[in-house]
């Protein structure tokens, strides 16, 4: 733990600059300067970057005339700016910008300061990427030395600059000198061992934020068996296992964990992996709520001249103490080694030639002086904090925000303890609990030894320049370089899916492009194509962009020119028609899955739920009724609380009940297996015992998870009460499905988006897949836009009506079956391609 808070102070300090200046000081910004930086924050994040660097520029020549060319203000107003021009490709203007930055930051913070060691590493990332090896890596080296100073040469602070010398060595054609770097990067981040829950979940962040590293080290690995010629297999070995630390997802983390729980079944055991788990969950909300309490609390002191007065005379006061002490404490460590290696040759009070004491007690009194002379500005700071804590305890709601802060902290603390407690009787009772649900890299070996004979899996790694792609089978393995990065796989992805997402307005069956989606496949499937031909079950682990992929609308041979459109699209070598395909979140999961089987089948089969009562929306609204359109969570919201006028005014969905009704018939369910209508509420959902149903199928809206704020979470929208509790308010959140109890083989989500991520190089799946996985659901059925409500109700029954025919199907070759008899009739994919299954797939 103690590692762990020195990467998050030291992380602090390097963004001192970014964090703490957009808190108020004595002069705070204007109105106008304020309005300015927002509007590049808003152009910023629509992918503008254009917009987004006019107003920055606005807003930098109002720095300077409100603050002055070397406030510090200045520097990250620069800073921001060539992180903008970086993103446009305008490396030029970014290393501009950059270069002010660092100026800035070295007289405001020191040389040898992390805030400045920060701006140091961007400038040397765009000055690689213009190709000035030699440049990139004397600034590398320098941000290195900084860090290590810092907390050391082999703390996990220092895998960046590592990383970063890897790249340089990379782009020189050192394969050799590439690889060790990227090693040492990966092992830093990888080898840190912490067991508290939100200690763990900043080193998890840490990773995903390096994610460059470890496919550098695939990339490195690559070019130097290619350059030797030997050592191939032991290259894709090591690629392969850094591939899967590279990224691991909340929703794998989810699987794993639920693999572990109900693997012991309903058991002490089990119950107490539940309750270590739930605990765990609650921590990370505690942290959640207490991070937004902060944020409307800084509001709250900026709006206070007084309180930002003394801010600001304290963080000037911490900045110019800092700056003044860098020479004594460099100085201070020198001494530090020196002394070392003399008590090494001369312990003290053993009589050695050569040896005096007077020289260690002359070291000794040096360092007495340099600890005098720092601490000369402490009593002042100190003053200073004082003033600030009784300005902050004036401020209204000063005592309330204290308590409820302290409240927050007591709990996570004494649930930490609980849950050290908990997992030590877990880990004696069942020894393998560690290794399933923090599950480390598994080997080509192993994962062979999970597949059948007629499966393979393909799992892919997006780089910012090049990707990876390997494909394992029960009999051969292999792997490839992807020449294309993040950017050119997320134009590729975002080009094809214009022709299949109803809600970008051009998905119709002539707007779909067979040739890109043939490109695509030759582009990232092809590579590997010796490996997966002929297997008739594809698990795919997706990453970056690809995410956002149906793999199924992949053309695995060039489209024919000729006919109609239909007949296009019934001829065309759609990937599903060679392979039934699933999607992992996680190589590991897949392990997970097969390792660890429930310890019992449910007793029931079915529970549908569906055609909730909505009113529809006024008759002046653009919404059709009778769709399940893309709904986003802001508009049904309000203030973090479900807006019941917006969710009854929801289009109503009365197919949905035909679709339940038809899969319970199916399936043979009882009459307890449909809530319907204003059976269909929250209330009456939690009532039930859910670890009774193989099968749990939602038909109903969901609120897609890529458009939240920091209010709103992902949600199935259920039947509205009369009035709103917090038992039952329509809106089945996230939070909500994660505290429930599950058995189930398969949950449907026949809603919209279901499948999406938070934002690009976001997790494979939605908030809501995830907490299902959680809750202990083995497969999804999720979808990747809004779903056509016939095209849903045709699709689950067909897909339903198979398995019940022959239950040995399984459930990905029952999808592939339904998915090709809309082929077969000439359907374009916006109608047949939505779904994808998520875990496991197979019989």
């Amino acid at each position: 733990m103690r590692r762990l808070l020195s990467i998050v102070l030291v992380t602090l300090s390097l963004l001192t600059a970014a964090s703490d200046s957009a808190r108020a000081q004595s002069r705070q910004p204007s109105a106008e300067l304020q309005g300015l930086q927002e509007i590049s924050t808003n152009f910023y994040k629509a992918g503008d970057y254009a917009g987004a660097m006019e107003a920055a520029e606005r807003a930098l020549a109002l720095t300077i005339r409100e603050f002055g060319a070397e406030h510090e203000r200045t520097g990250i107003q620069t800073y921001s700016l060539g992180y903008i021009a970086e993103a446009a490709g305008k490396l030029g203007e970014a290393e501009r910008y950059y270069r002010q930055s660092v100026a800035v930051r070295e007289k405001a913070y020191g040389v040898d300061s992390a805030g400045t060691a920060q701006a140091v590493e961007k400038l040397g990332g765009v000055i690689l990427r213009a190709g000035r090896t030699a440049e990139a890596e004397a600034l590398f080296k320098r941000v290195l030395k900084v860090r290590g100073d810092l907390v050391g040469s082999q703390h996990a602070f220092t895998a960046g600059p590592r990383a970063d010398l890897g790249a340089v060595a990379l782009a020189q054609g050192n394969f050799t000198a590439a690889l060790t770097n990227f090693r040492d990067a990966a092992r830093l981040l990888t080898t840190q061992r912490v067991e508290q829950t939100l200690a763990r979940s900043v080193v998890d962040d840490e990773i995903r934020r390096h994610l460059p590293a470890f496919a550098g080290l695939a990339h490195a690995a690559w070019a130097a068996s290619a350059q030797t010629g030997a050592g191939r297999s032991e290259a894709m070995a090591e690629a392969y296992a850094a591939s899967q630390q590279a990224w691991s997802t909340s929703a794998a983390s989810a699987l794993a964990r639920m693999s572990a729980r109900l693997g012991s079944g309903d058991t002490d055991l089990g119950r107490r992996i539940r309750r270590s788990q739930d605990m765990s969950e609650k921590v990370l909300a505690l942290h959640d709520e207490d991070m937004k309490a902060l944020a409307a609390w800084s509001a709250v002191q900026r709006a206070d001249a007084a309180y930002s007065s003394i801010l600001d005379e304290f963080r000037q006061a911490s900045i110019a103490q800092a700056r003044d002490n860098a020479p004594a404490i460099a100085k201070q460590k020198a001494l530090v080694e020196q002394l070392q290696a003399h008590l090494l040759l001369c312990p003290p009070g053993q009589k050695k030639t050569g040896c005096d004491d007077r020289e260690r007690e002359a070291i000794t009194r040096e360092m007495g002086t340099l600890s005098a002379s720092m601490a000369k500005g402490s009593g002042d700071l100190m003053a200073i904090n004082q003033r600030m804590q009784m300005a902050e305890a004036k401020l209204p709601g000063a005592l309330e925000f204290n308590a409820r802060r302290k409240a927050r902290i007591d709990e996570s603390q004494k649930l930490e303890q609980s849950i050290a407690t908990e997992r030590g009787e877990i880990v004696r009772l069942f020894p393998d609990y560690v290794a399933l649900t923090e599950p480390k890299p598994i080997t080509i070996a192993d994962t062979q030894a999970l597949l059948g004979a007629d499966e393979a899996v393909v799992t892919i790694l997006v780089g910012e320049d090049k990707s990876f792609v390997w494909a394992v089978a029960r009999d051969r393995a292999d792997w490839a370089m992807i020449d294309a990065g993040r950017t050119r796989l997320g134009q590729e992805v975002e080009a094809l899916r214009r022709g299949l997402d109803p809600s970008a307005g051009e998905a119709v069956s002539g707007d779909f492009d067979l040739g890109r989606a043939h490109a695509l496949y030759n582009l990232i499937l092809a590579p590997v194509g010796s490996v997966i031909e002929g297997r008739r079950h594809l698990v795919v682990v997706p990453t970056g962009p690809l995410t956002s992929l149906p793999f199924q609308v992949l053309v695995a041979a060039p489209p024919t020119a000729s006919g109609d459109v239909p007949r296009q699209m019934r001829t065309a070598a759609w990937l599903i028609r060679r392979h039934a395909l699933s999607v992992l979140p996680s190589v590991q999961s897949l392990a997970a899955l097969r390792r660890m089987a429930p310890a019992a089948a449910p007793p029931k089969p079915f529970l549908g739920v569906g055609d909730p009562v909505l009113v529809g929306p006024p008759a002046n609204s653009p919404q059709a009724r009778g769709k399940s359109v893309a709904v986003r969570p802001a508009a049904v919201y309000r203030n973090g609380h479900a807006d019941l006028r917006a969710v009854r005014e929801m289009a109503p969905l009365p197919e949905t009940a035909l679709e339940v009704k038809a899969i319970a018939q199916l399936l043979k369910a009882g009459p307890d297996g449909l809530l319907l209508g204003t059976a269909a509420t929250e209330s009456r959902l939690k009532s039930i015992d859910l670890r009774n149903y193989r099968v749990l199928h939602f038909a109903t809206h969901g609120l897609v998870s890529g458009e939240l704020d920091g209010n709103n979470e992902p949600a199935l929208v259920l039947s509205p009460p009369d009035q709103p509790s917090e038992l039952d308010d329509g809106l089945l959140t996230a939070s909500e499905v994660a505290g429930l109890s599950l058995a189930a083989d398969w949950v449907v989500l026949s809603a919209c988006n279901t499948a999406a991520g938070s934002g690009e190089g976001a997790d494979a799946l939605s908030g809501l897949a995830r907490a299902f996985f959680y809750a202990g659901a083995r497969g999804l059925l999720v979808s990747h836009w809004p779903v056509n409500s016939r095209a849903a109700v045709e699709l689950t029954t067909r897909t339903f009506a198979r398995l019940a025919a022959d239950p040995r199907m399984g459930r990905a070759e029952a999808m592939r079956q339904t998915m090709l008899d809309f082929v077969e009739a000439g359907s374009p994919p916006t109608f047949w391609a939505p779904f994808v299954l998520v875990g496991e797939g197979a019989r």
